[in-house]
């Protein structure tokens, strides 16, 4: 019986973690829906983000409930915020700038694909398949995302270059892309043992 409860005190942790996570990363992005009017592409991304993120943390929460653990715990929070991994953080101490809000959630929505990691190798380990699936489907939203974002990011920052009256190279956004897409498909190393 120890064991059990040592497992589901674990795996609501970790659980109430994501929530915890996934909350700040929400709250930025659905602050960033009205800051984008500029930018109808990025908004809409980052609407569809927004969409996804609200039934990420509402299963987060049901399956909390499940677990009979808690979505939600000040000390978590305060650490997650005083970290800066929720994107946005910075927004209060520098100019607003689509590019570089689009780039926070990008570094906070990677956080969130490695801590999902960590909740699916957990609950698999732990033989929680409900808990391993529901992390796998949030991992893959995510990992989606930043692949979306690094797609349209270069047109993103091109925009804001000619809203600022600076020249843009003919060929720079084909460039750019091109070399983002070759960066992201390269094989990964290896280990040397």
């Amino acid at each position: 019986m120890a064991t059990a409860t040592r497992q589901t005190e674990t795996l609501t942790k970790y659980l109430g973690d994501m929530h915890a996570l996934e909350s700040h990363i929400f709250q930025a992005i659905d602050k960033q829906v009205k800051l984008l009017d500029d930018h109808p592409d990025a908004q809409e991304q980052v609407r569809v983000y927004r969409a996804s993120l609200s039934g990420h943390l509402d299963a987060l929460k049901m399956r909390l409930d499940a677990l009979g653990g808690s979505p939600t715990h000040p000390v978590k929070e305060g650490v997650a915020a005083v970290l800066g991994v929720a994107a946005g953080l910075y927004d209060k101490v520098r100019s607003e700038e689509a590019s570089k809000d689009i780039r926070d959630d990008y570094t906070a929505l990677n956080h969130s694909i490695i801590a999902y990691t960590m909740l699916h190798t957990t609950a698999l380990a732990l033989g929680d398949r409900e808990t391993a699936d529901l992390a796998k489907r949030h991992m893959t939203d995510n990992a989606k995302f930043v692949m979306e974002i690094n797609n349209f990011m270069p047109k993103l920052v091109l925009d804001e270059l000619r809203q600022d009256g600076l020249p843009v190279a003919d060929d720079a956004l084909t460039t750019a892309k091109q070399s983002v897409s070759e960066i992201w498909h390269q094989p990964p190393h290896t280990a040397v043992s």
